[in-house]
C-alpha cells in the first residue's frame, strides 16, 4: 500500500487535513515549496508558509513548526497549543526557545545542514581557520611572531 493512501483514511471528519505543517516566515522558499510538492498526495497534510506576522495568531492551528528565520520565544510558544514538533531549519537551535518548548510538551529538533547550504559554509570555515593556524604556526617556526 502506498504511502499517500494510508494517509487518506487518516482524514478529520470534516475532510481537512489532520495534520498541519507551518513554516515561519518567506525565507528559504524551496524547503516549504519541496514539501509542499512532496506532500501533495498526502490529503492528510497540510503545508503552510505564512508571514512572521501572522504566526503569533495562527501557530495554534498547527502541529509541527519549521522556523526558518524567525526566533520562536516563549510567548509565541505559549499559544501553539496543539504543537507536538519545532524543528528549526539549519545547524543550531537558536530560533527556539528550547526551555519553553520542553515545558509545553513539544519536542525540539534541528534539520541538519545537508540541503541548506550551510555544510558548505561551515567547512570553508574551518579549512580558513585551518589556513590561518597554519599560517601562525609556520611563521612561529620560522620566529616570527
Amino acid at each position: 500500500m502506498l504511502f499517500w493512501d494510508i494517509n487518506k483514511r487518516n482524514m478529520c471528519e470534516d475532510g481537512k487535513a489532520n495534520t498541519q505543517i507551518l513554516f515561519c516566515g518567506p525565507h528559504f522558499a524551496a524547503s516549504h515549496n519541496y514539501t509542499k510538492e512532496y506532500l501533495q498526495n498526502c490529503l492528510s497534510i497540510q503545508v503552510d508558509d505564512l508571514p512572521f506576522a501572522n504566526i503569533p495568531d495562527l501557530i495554534g492551528n498547527y502541529d509541527i513548526c519549521v522556523v526558518k528565520s524567525m526566533r520562536l520565544n516563549s510567548d509565541v510558544i505559549a499559544r501553539a497549543t496543539r504543537m507536538k514538533l519545532i524543528m528549526q531549519y539549519g545547524v543550531g537551535l537558536e530560533g527556539i526557545d528550547v526551555a519553553a518548548a520542553t515545558n509545553h510538551g513539544i519536542k525540539v529538533a534541528r534539520i541538519p545542514s545537508g540541503e541548506t547550504g550551510n555544510v558548505a559554509s561551515c567547512a570553508e570555515m574551518a579549512i580558513y581557520i585551518m589556513l590561518g593556524l597554519l599560517h601562525k604556526q609556520v611563521d612561529y617556526i620560522n620566529g616570527e611572531t
